[in-house]
């Protein structure tokens, strides 16, 4: 009996699919060097029988795979067959690391690696890990993208200036890893691709490098907590795309640098608890899209700036602790965005801004330990805006006006019959002295007349406290 006449499209079909098939499956040499990486890292004993023959056909979580990205005949002739593309370890659902891991140097050779992820792998305290990475000619034509090295408390070392071989690394985060240290090598200025570098919380020294100006096309630097030194390097005013840099909790001394203004796309700026000292510098009211300004704990000795009222979108202003003098700026009352204002444990002194009080966004005011005086001119409807979060504390010459509206833990008492009279008279003055001189900006015929009753208003609370 003849087959039949579609056999023969059959038998191309089965064998069209067989090619397929052995087109897609992993190379056996990649498929080695993932089996190794697991060996090394992975808590799994089982996970090369249950890998199978390509473990790209099934991927289990903490695995990627994807074709490969690559160009021409011979990258036609592959385009089908899968490589692994991203490694997860550490964190559930992802394989978690046994007791004994290393650092898995073999993830490297990956052909087509884009990201690898090691977060809560190495937390033995009976078994330190090395970070170590391959030779650079090793590392010359890898394709990572993105490294994470995260919460590793048994992750020893210092940072590999192999770092600086992988061309293609857009994000770098070496983060909450106590036991690494030393000084940050030079040559990462050379990593022109790098948009997120992320060493904070280990234990890094010495200066920051002043090459890390070059990476233009930063937008987040954070080297916070951690033990640099030294001054704030001038170049990173280069970085103008850069839109969060945080250098906090270190020991680095000097002034802000000038060149911290070029920064026109920054919108997050902390810098506390270092050794800074004296003046921000001016044009920092340019940083149209500073939204978060965070300076506690630094010696730096001079008055509060009043320009920093004019940088309109900023929400939080943290300046605590820092030594400042001199009185509240009234232009702080410009800050409509505002939600934040710390000014703790400095020394200003006078009255608070009426102008604040006008602010309502506001959830949390602290202005405690200063030496600021008068009447707190803040309405019930403000006090009760803040609550709990308001703190006036340690002002001895703070008081209130009105015992109703004084929260319990505000740490302000109610002033005497003498300051409420003061503060009535003072605001008569400030409503007249607002209506004619603005009749005096129009043009009045009147100016005399103003400074009159200004100066009325100004005696009659003289008198009154005497």
């Amino acid at each position: 009996m003849a087959p039949p006449s579609y056999y023969p499209w059959l038998v191309v079909l089965v064998f069209s699919l067989q090619a397929a098939f052995a087109a897609a499956a992993m190379d056996p040499s990649e498929r080695e060097t993932l089996l190794r990486v697991m060996d090394a890292v992975s808590s799994d004993r089982n996970w090369r029988e249950a890998a199978g023959s390509d473990p790209c056909s099934s991927p289990w979580p903490g695995l990627e795979c994807k074709p490969a990205s690559g160009s021409g005949a011979g990258a036609a002739a592959t385009a089908a067959r899968m490589h692994v593309a991203r490694l997860d370890f550490g964190v559930p659902p992802n394989p978690t690391c046994k007791e004994t891991a290393t650092f898995p140097v073999g993830a490297f050779a990956l052909p087509e690696l884009r990201a690898l992820f090691l977060v809560d792998c190495f937390k033995n305290p009976d078994a330190i890990t090395a970070f170590t990475l391959p030779p650079p000619p090793n590392l010359s034509s890898s394709r990572l993208q993105q490294l994470s090295v995260r919460s590793n408390p048994s992750l020893s070392g210092t940072l590999p200036s192999q770092l600086a071989s992988i061309k293609s690394l857009q994000v770098l985060t070496v983060s909450q890893n106590t036991l690494i240290r030393g000084e940050v090598p030079q040559s990462l200025g050379e990593l022109k691709s790098l948009v997120h570098l992320d060493l904070s919380y280990n234990s890094l020294t010495g200066p920051i490098p002043s090459r890390l100006g070059e990476l233009r096309a930063l937008v987040g630097l954070d080297l916070s907590y951690n033990s640099f030194s030294g001054p704030i390097p001038s170049r990173l005013g280069d970085l103008t795309q850069l839109q969060k840099l945080d250098l906090s909790s270190n020991n680095l001394t000097g002034g802000v640098p000038a060149t911290v203004t070029r920064l026109k796309s920054l919108t997050f700026l902390a810098l506390s608890n270092n050794g800074l000292r004296g003046r921000l510098p001016s044009g920092l009211s340019g940083l149209h899209d500073l939204q978060y300004l965070i300076m506690e704990n630094n010696p730096m000795g001079v008055p509060l700036p009043s320009e920093l009222g004019n940088i309109a979108r900023l929400q939080e202003l943290r300046l605590a602790n820092s030594g400042y003098s001199g009185s509240i700026p009234d232009t702080f009352g410009l800050l409509t965005s505002l939600t934040t204002l710390s000014l703790e444990n400095n020394n200003l002194t006078g009255r608070i801004p009426a102008g604040l009080s006008r602010l309502k966004r506001m959830y949390h005011l602290n202005l405690s330990k200063n030496g600021l005086d008068g009447v707190v001119p803040f309405d019930g409807a403000f006090l009760r805006q803040l609550g709990r979060n308001l703190d006036l504390s340690a002002n001895p010459g703070l008081c209130v006006a009105d015992r109703e509206a004084v929260a319990p833990d505000v740490g302000v008492g109610v002033c005497g019959a003498d300051e409420v009279a003061c503060k009535r008279s003072a605001a008569a003055e400030r409503l007249v002295g607002r209506v004619i001189g603005g009749e005096v900006t129009r043009g009045s015929r009147w100016p005399a007349a103003a400074l009159l009753l200004r100066a009325a208003a100004v005696v009659l609370c003289c008198c009154i406290l005497l």
